[in-house]
Order: structure tokens, then C-alpha cells, then sequence
């Protein structure tokens, strides 16, 4: 219990899996380290005083430190301090004693060490660095020979004894140092398992609460639209009854522009994204409801070219209100009985992230487009739109009407 409380200090919740694998790695190798300074303190029995009794000192403390740090969440810190701390003892090790007694060997679980706390998420420089560490020690260890640093109470009996005490003490941290790291990722692994259930658990039942509110926004949907079909049909009622042909046609106008919002939620609540619909398809569909209303319809030639592009319900609303109002002045004012084939033609393209839909007619043209503008509701009502969903509207008299409509999609 109190071995893992060690390994698990300075574990938080909400740590990322291989930041907290990290503290585990580098807490348990300092406490390898503390078992491999009280295994190698039975040398003492056999070499007196030339046992390095103020580098085991320094590196206990020094251990004792790096656990500290990783308390105090001082993790980059206390993993730093690691590397270069036990980088330094086995130099200082290695100067002290001959090479014959192969203290260089500690350098192998050292390099096993650095591998282990190699953080996938994190830049490779990091561990690249550690491992530049150990091989400059290493190499400095092998290359250099520091005279003030050697320790000349030690005799060829006591290098023997040496060599044995760390071919047997670097075998043992080994072992025991795989069987630790086992352990731990045995235990880590567990830990994402019964991450991944909850995890798991937790998308099934958000995936159930989303199903329920689709559900539901589907039929938010319907009733809207099952609302703005009882609304026109009460327009038509009123329609008919109606006193005059100024007050039949503003509500023809009213009724198609409550048909234009109606058809988008209709096509929302087929579609499986509630969110969004095919504005091309919806503008070919709207043109022929709009235009099939007039009684002029049998003689109106429609052009339709759209593509495929889906829009959200707030770009679709307002793009079938503008496109109903063009339709509406275009049938009111563009044509007259004694029109010849009268065209009315529909493009949509994408361009440069733009959605581009132009609507024209080969009829009389705006005339007085200011005028115009003062005086009529439906170009008021275009420009008004248009700012809603940050459109370009340009106007345009050549050959008849033209209208067109750009805005960006993303």
C-alpha cells in the first residue's frame, strides 16, 4: 500500500494517460535507485573506507528530491532532475573506481529508464535530449580519466570484489526493475480499460439522449411545418373571400412566402441531418411552386440549373424568401399576355467558396430600379435578407430582370 502511494505521488485527476505513466515510471525508478543504494551499501563490509559513502548521500537525497517534485506537480522538473542526477552518480562512479570493475554497466538500465518515460504526445526532442545525456555521460565516463576524482584506498582485491558486487547488483536491478515496469503497465493498462468502458458507457448514452433529441427536433419540424400549412390554407380561405384585386394579391404574396419557410422544414424533416438541406433541389422545387401559383404558368418556360450543396436552415430561410420575391416581381411585372415565350431561368454555381444563384427573365426589365426601391416592399425585403446572411444582392437590367444573389457557404 504505501509502495504504490510512492509510485502514485503527484497523480491528479484529468492527466493525460502518458504524462501520468511518466510520474509512475520516474517515482518507481527513484525508488529502484533507493533499493540499489541499500544493496550496494553491503560493499561497505568488504571496502571500508573506500566505500563512496558521500555519493550514495548525495544521490539519496537527491532521489528522496524527485519524488518531492512530483508531489508538488513540479513534473517536467522532477523528471529532468532524474536523468541528469543519475547520469552524474554513475560518472562520478566510474571516475572513482577502474575500468575493471565495469561500473558502466549501470549506464543499461539507465538507457531502459529513458525509453519508458518517452511520451508520444510530446515533442521526440525531449527524449532525444535524455538520451544525448546518457551517452555524453557515458562517453565522458569511458574517455575521461580525472585524477582527483579517483578514489586510491581501493586495492586489485577490492576492484575484484567490485566487479562482482555490479555484475550481480546491475543483474538484480534489471530484473527487478522489468518486473516493476510489467506490473505498472499491467496496472496502467487496466486503467485505460476501464477508461475506454466508461467512456464508452458514456457515448452510449449521450448517442441515446442525441437519438431522442433528433427525434424530437423531427417533430419540432413537422409541426412547424404542419402550422404554416394550416396558416395557408387560412390565407387561402381568406383568398377567396377576399374584396379586390390589390387585397387578393398581398395575400397571395403572404401565402407564398409562408409556403417558401414551409418547404424548408418539410425537407428538414425528410432529411437525416435536421440542420441543413439541399439548397438546390429546394430552389428548383420552390420555382415551380411559386411560379405554378400564377396564371400565367402554362406559358412560362422555366430554365432550371442549380447544383448539389447543402445549407444550413439559417442560409436556406432567407435564400427561399429572396428567391420568392424575385419570383413574385418577375410574375407581377416582367410579363403580360401578349409576351412571347416567356422565360424565366434559374442558375446556382459555386465559386471560390461562394454559393452564386442568379434569377432572370427575358421580360420588361426593372425600369426605374430607384424608384422602384422606394416604393416596393419586395426589394426592400431583399436587401433586408440578404444582410441577415451577409449577401451581395446586385440588380441589373439587361435583356430583362436579373438578380443575383452570392454569400459565403462555410
Amino acid at each position: 500500500m504505501i509502495f504504490r502511494k510512492i509510485i502514485d505521488s503527484g497523480i491528479v485527476a484529468g492527466l493525460p494517460f502518458y504524462r501520468r505513466r511518466e510520474i509512475r515510471m520516474v517515482n518507481l525508478f527513484a525508488l529502484i535507485i533507493l533499493l540499489g543504494l541499500l544493496i550496494g551499501a553491503t560493499s561497505i563490509f568488504f571496502l571500508g573506507g573506500a566505500y563512496p559513502l558521500i555519493t550514495e548521500c548525495i544521490s539519496f537525497t537527491v532521489t528522496m528530491f524527485i519524488i518531492v517534485l512530483n508531489k508538488k506537480k513540479a513534473y517536467d522538473a522532477a523528471t529532468f532532475l532524474f536523468v541528469i542526477s543519475i547520469n552524474l552518480v554513475i560518472f562520478f562512479i566510474n571516475q572513482q573506481y577502474d575500468t575493471s570493475v565495469q561500473c558502466y554497466l549501470y549506464y543499461f538500465p539507465v538507457i531502459f529508464c529513458v525509453a519508458l518515460i518517452h511520451d508520444p504526445g510530446r515533442s521526440n526532442i525531449r527524449t532525444s535530449l535524455f538520451l544525448a545525456i546518457v551517452l555524453i555521460s557515458f562517453f565522458c565516463s569511458k574517455l575521461l580519466n580525472i585524477q582527483s576524482l579517483k578514489n586510491i584506498t581501493v586495492t586489485e582485491e577490492d576492484n575484484k570484489v567490485l566487479l562482482i558486487y555490479n555484475a550481480y547488483l546491475t543483474v538484480i536491478l534489471t530484473v527487478f526493475l522489468v518486473y516493476l515496469v510489467v506490473r505498472l503497465i499491467n496496472r496502467q493498462n487496466n486503467e485505460l480499460i476501464a477508461s475506454l468502458k466508461r467512456l464508452r458507457e458514456s457515448q452510449l448514452l449521450i448517442n441515446s439522449s442525441l437519438k431522442e433529441k433528433e427525434v424530437l427536433l423531427a417533430e419540432v419540424q413537422h409541426r412547424v411545418k404542419n402550422n404554416l400549412a394550416v396558416m395557408s390554407g387560412l390565407l387561402n380561405l381568406q383568398l377567396n373571400n377576399a374584396q379586390g384585386e390589390e387585397a387578393k394579391l398581398l395575400l397571395h404574396d403572404a401565402k407564398n412566402r409562408i409556403m417558401s419557410i414551409a418547404m424548408v422544414h418539410e425537407r428538414l424533416y425528410k432529411n437525416d441531418d435536421l440542420s441543413r438541406i439541399n439548397l438546390g433541389r429546394y430552389l428548383m422545387e420552390l420555382t415551380d411552386e411559386v411560379v405554378g401559383s400564377h396564371r400565367l404558368y402554362s406559358e412560362i418556360h422555366i430554365v432550371k440549373q442549380t447544383i448539389d450543396l447543402d445549407v444550413s436552415i439559417t442560409k436556406a430561410i432567407p435564400t427561399g424568401l429572396i428567391i420568392n420575391e424575385i419570383l413574385t416581381n418577375s410574375l407581377k411585372h416582367a410579363f403580360d399576355s401578349s409576351m412571347v415565350e416567356p422565360t424565366i431561368q434559374l442558375s446556382m454555381i459555386l465559386q471560390d467558396d461562394k454559393v452564386k444563384i442568379n434569377l432572370s427573365d427575358n421580360g420588361k426589365g426593372f425600369g426605374d430600379l430607384k424608384a422602384r426601391h422606394e416604393t416596393s416592399l419586395g426589394v426592400s425585403l431583399i436587401e433586408s435578407l440578404a444582410q441577415q446572411i451577409d449577401a451581395e444582392v446586385i440588380f441589373s437590367s439587361k435583356g430583362g430582370a436579373s438578380v443575383e444573389l452570392s454569400y459565403g457557404v462555410n
